[in-house]
């Protein structure tokens, strides 16, 4: 026996060859329930609500319509559903208003209409509130938030040593390292309170200790009133927990790297991986993207800018940062680049769709390509002769071409 089998907002309704209906579940009036199983269906899944509503077709041949709706009823044992378009479900579709208010399931039309938009409100939510739960967002957020701070932190680092020079310029000579910069001003500001203790205290390494300790005597900057210093000491705290904040975030990162993505944190580094993924805008529209698109991620200005100008196109953009490229000669860092590309390609594939740990064998055969790629181009090749850029050739084109002679006809 053939039955047809079909789910809308309102329930799921069995019919006949004839297009009859001969049983019917009813998600109506509840809009919850009704978003509920819709949800659950698209998810290639069914809530107990459909199964205990097919117990009575055990054993009939049913035909479905939708694929996915196939799928989701294929994981109910002792369910034959095969798919077809077939008569009878698209006739109670296109009939399906006046079948509810004939059969007084429903009042009017107007009520069928809202109870629609009400579904369908409840279900754009529910695909809002999925998506917004991905955790390759919350890298993308919090790669994002590093880079905003590392713009603060440039900003204000360079203001802060600036303004302090003034009273101590042989410190800003000394200490070139920001972080630490930040951390001796935060801890003891002012030439009367730096001593060796009070710098050893931040972690200063000691050859800059001695350094900055002799100087002092020879210093010429300013005297400035502790109100002065109060300022600034409080500018080096703000700035010093800037750092702390980013520290903080990598780590969750690099956390967070592990459980989304472990095999592009392995291949690239969780950072870098972190920076793929928000320039692609997900990890799932990173995975799309071909090898040739993630090798110049990051350089697109460079990119089009050569498209432009006919100049030669960049060879790596955020994968520059990548060890194994940036320390590499240059006439091996494009094809070093391409290489990881390839594999960051991949790699980003078996996170976004499965669950494989090859973040180890895909590392191995990159370093055993690098070192292939070493071996094969040891020096540097000649220089290629320079491309005439295209205003360069339009002009020679408006002037004759070069082929042309004075005087000939």
């Amino acid at each position: 026996m053939s039955v047809y089998l079909t789910l809308t907002v309102f329930g799921v309704f069995i019919l006949d060859d004839e297009g009859k209906v001969t049983s019917k579940h009813l998600f109506y009036p509840d809009a919850a329930k009704a978003s509920t199983n819709l949800k659950a269906v698209n998810d290639e899944t069914v809530t107990d609500t459909i199964e205990s509503s097919l117990k009575e077709l055990e054993g009939a041949d049913i035909i479905v319509e939708d694929a996915m709706f196939a799928r989701a009823l294929s994981k109910i044992k002792n369910l034959k559903v095969r798919v077809e378009e077939g008569n009878a479900p698209r006739w109670f579709r296109d009939s399906q208003d006046d079948y509810l208010t004939e059969q007084g399931i429903v009042a009017s039309r107007e009520e069928v209409t809202t109870f629609r938009r009400e579904v369908s409100i409840l279900l754009a939510k529910s695909k809002v509130s999925a998506a917004s739960e991905e955790k390759d967002l919350l890298i993308k957020n919090a790669i994002d938030a590093v880079d905003e701070i590392d713009k603060s932190i440039n900003v204000l680092i360079m203001r802060l040593r600036e303004w302090y020079s003034l009273h101590h310029p042989s410190l800003n000579r000394l200490v070139e390292d920001q972080e630490l910069f930040a951390k001796i001003l935060s801890a003891c500001t002012g030439k009367a309170n730096i001593n060796k203790d009070s710098l050893e205290s931040v972690g200063t390494p000691d050859t800059i200790t001695e350094q900055v300790v002799k100087a002092l005597t020879g210093d010429i900057g300013a005297e400035l009133q502790d109100s002065d210093l109060a300022v600034i000491t409080s500018l080096a705290k703000s700035v010093n927990g800037l750092y702390q904040m980013r520290n903080e975030l990598e780590v969750y990162i690099s956390s967070m790297m592990e459980t989304v993505a472990p095999n592009l944190a392995a291949l690239a580094g969780p950072m870098i991986g972190a920076r793929l993924i928000s320039l692609a805008g997900s990890l799932k529209e990173l995975a799309r993207k071909p090898s040739s698109t993630i090798q110049v991620f990051g350089a697109e200005k460079a990119l089009f800018r050569s498209l432009k100008t006919g100049a030669d196109p960049p060879k790596h953009g955020i994968i520059y940062r990548v060890p194994e490229v940036n320390t590499a000669p240059f006439w091996q860092r494009g094809k070093i680049a391409r290489s990881l590309a390839g594999k960051l390609s991949i790699a980003a594939r078996i996170d976004a769709y499965s669950d494989r740990d090859t973040g180890s064998s895909l590392r191995e055969q990159f370093i055993s390509r690098l070192e292939e790629i070493r071996r094969q181009n040891p020096e540097a090749p000649p220089p290629k002769p320079q491309k005439p850029r295209p205003e360069q050739r339009k002009g020679r084109e408006r002037r004759g071409g070069p082929q042309r002679r004075r005087g000939g006809r």
